[in-house]
């Protein structure tokens, strides 16, 4: 069976589609120096607005809840290649990744998020959640340990979430 695209990553592809000329367009050199430097992210030279990133990756997780985890990988991929500076689009990947069952791929992601936003609670969370998968039970700890270092707000879901699995991981031992 042929997994086709689903209508709402047509719909994504569609509204970048009909963008008017980019600066790439107009000056290709330069455009592409300053990319290939690390001077901007793809969707920079594209002319990518943030909320158009945003909604495609509104689809990517309605694709991700419906069960298009394929779609999903696609959409999410996508986005990393445009915006590699979002810590969200690489922890959305590795959730997708995870979901899919290639735990290597999920903890490399949620790894790049935290190199692009070393404070994040939620990819320390998410990395810590790979790992208890896989019985990694110390590694996971670390994870936890971490989070709740950087994630010092109590109010915060995921500092409390980290708290929480911490705390059942070191009942177990």
């Amino acid at each position: 069976m042929v997994n086709k695209p689903s209508p709402l990553v047509k719909a994504s592809v569609g509204a970048l589609k009909n963008k008017p000329a980019d600066p790439l367009e107009a000056a290709p050199g330069k455009e592409v120096a300053r990319w290939a430097q690390g001077e901007a992210s793809l969707s920079q030279v594209k002319g990518y607005a943030e909320e158009e990133l945003y909604s495609i990756a509104q689809h990517g997780y309605s694709l991700f809840l419906n069960g298009k985890f394929q779609d999903a990988q696609t959409v999410f991929e996508g986005l990393v290649a445009l915006d590699p500076r979002n810590d969200y689009y690489y922890r959305a990947l590795g959730v997708v990744y995870h979901r899919r069952g290639d735990a290597e791929r999920a903890l490399r992601q949620f790894t790049h998020a935290l190199k692009v936003a070393p404070r994040s609670v939620a990819a320390y969370v998410n990395r810590a959640e790979v790992h208890i998968s896989r019985r990694e039970i110390d590694r996971a700890l670390e994870d936890l340990d971490q989070a709740i270092r950087v994630g010092r707000d109590p109010s915060d879901p995921q500092a409390r979430k980290a708290l929480a699995l911490r705390s059942l991981l070191r009942g177990l031992r």
